[in-house]
């Protein structure tokens, strides 16, 4: 069984109702929470046992719940509640917004944790003691994912292209818990990450020009607490931005097998192109390029995927006269917006 994770007052709060007495009612706000169970503290002395089922209503959610322990000195109870719908939903968003649950944690209590990027905070590395940190989680998730030894030195996390990158950083609450590098690169005199492997591996470009057109993305890493989730859509929401506003047309990256497979669903294509990654030992690797029509236009993204995804960001990007958008291209992406809506609020 899983321990009960400690929460802050006033987080989860509702109202706890005995049906079987006339009038007897108590506020409540939730102390913590585990596998379907909650600890509760209530406002008001109540007449409870143990097995009783009383009525809770908590997000606007009524459920009947079972009553595991009540301690009638410190006015407390523990229930049984099966953590399902909209209520799953809602308990997930408070606990990621104002904890430092991690996605991974709250998952193993049978939360809703796949959709996060709306919680967390983008920013650039502004000064060295961020870059420092940057350098520490490459190592951290790289040797977790096996992709090099825990005790590589630092300076071997400083890559050449850092000097003319930005560098985002994630955060949840004060924790950097994901980073990229984008490269703004020219082909020449400011080298791509993918085009000096490419070189190395002596694999011919074919007509992959490298050139200031596009920009790269480049030591993508996530804590492996924060995996299984939309970060790294929210990683490109904010590439995308940075494309359009810098007018860039191209985004360029390689990935392992695994991530490919993520790249291809926000609208990246298969280059054709493959080369192993010494930094990582020696790790197979292919190239992917995405154009801006896949935020644009859609291209290359599924009807229903492409509103989660490029939606939000694209609506800012146009409010904000970064991009303008014709009258026939706006209304294919309202028709997504609302189809997803609408799919959406179906399935609750």
């Amino acid at each position: 069984m899983k321990a009960y994770l400690t929460i802050p007052q006033n987080l989860i709060h509702g109202t706890i109702k005995d049906d079987s007495r006339y009038r007897h009612f108590s506020s409540f706000s939730a102390i913590a929470i585990s596998k379907n169970k909650l600890n509760l503290n209530l406002a008001r002395k109540m007449e409870l046992s143990k097995g009783q089922i009383i009525k809770i209503k908590v997000f606007g959610v009524v459920l009947h719940v079972e009553i595991i322990h009540y301690d009638d000195n410190a006015n407390q109870l523990a229930v049984y509640v099966k953590f399902t719908g909209r209520l799953r939903w809602e308990i997930s968003r408070i606990l990621l917004q104002y904890t430092q649950f991690t996605p991974q944690t709250l998952s193993e209590l049978g939360l809703s944790c796949r959709k996060i990027k709306g919680y967390l905070d983008y920013s650039f590395v502004e000064a060295p003691e961020e870059y420092q940190q940057v350098l520490m989680l490459r190592r951290q998730t790289y040797s977790d994912a096996n992709k090099m030894e825990i005790d590589r030195p630092l300076d071997k996390l400083k890559y050449f292209f850092d000097d003319y990158s930005d560098i985002l950083i994630v955060r949840h609450g004060g924790n950097i818990i994901g980073s990229a590098a984008i490269i703004y690169g020219d082909g020449e005199s400011k080298p791509f990450e993918v085009q000096q492997l490419m070189i190395s591996n002596s694999i011919e470009p074919n007509g992959l020009e490298f050139n200031d057109s596009m920009i790269e993305v480049a030591a993508l890493c996530v804590l492996k607490e924060y995996r299984r989730t939309d970060i790294v859509h929210g990683i490109f929401e904010n590439l995308c931005y940075e494309m359009m506003k810098h007018k860039k047309e191209y985004i360029i990256a390689s990935s392992d097998e695994t991530l490919a497979k993520t790249y291809k669903s926000i609208g990246f294509v298969d280059t054709g192109k493959t080369f192993t990654q010494p930094k990582y030992n020696d790790l197979y690797m292919h190239v992917l390029i995405v154009n801006k029509n896949a935020a644009l236009k859609a291209a290359n993204v599924k009807f229903l995927h492409w509103w989660p995804i490029w939606g939000e960001i694209v609506r800012h990007m146009k409010e904000t006269s970064i991009i303008k958008i014709n009258r026939t291209d706006r209304v294919k992406l309202y028709v997504r917006e609302i189809s997803y809506k609408v799919i959406k609020a179906l399935s609750f």
